[in-house]
């Protein structure tokens, strides 16, 4: 009984966290897709590497995530379309990589 009761409390901490990071991954795409939506509009040609951003994501980072795939998406001074993520409080958490922004052009 006790065996059967640890697979039981194994299999439902498994889903549960899938879950999780179901939903963490969901968030991150989100981003990921209106991050270059907006982006797309500079014309700028694809990076030449290939970067999964959303492949190794930390939890701290859904809420950066969930705001920033809302935020608008405007012209810069610079002539560059770009997720306004700062005025509209979108925060990375301390000490986290949410973005893959070093990488970018």
């Amino acid at each position: 009984m006790k065996k059967l009761l640890f697979l039981v409390a194994f299999a439902g901490s498994a889903t549960l966290g899938a879950a999780c990071t179901s939903e963490l991954t969901e968030a991150c795409n989100d981003f990921v897709s209106a991050r270059d939506g907006c982006e797309v509009q500079n014309g700028d040609p694809m990076p030449p590497y290939s970067t999964d951003l959303c492949g190794n994501i930390d939890e701290e980072c859904r809420e950066f995530y969930t705001c920033a795939a809302a935020a608008e998406c405007k012209e810069n001074p610079d002539g560059k379309f770009r997720l306004q993520t700062k005025s509209a409080g979108c925060v990375s958490p301390e000490n986290k990589e949410c973005t893959d922004a070093d990488l970018r052009f």
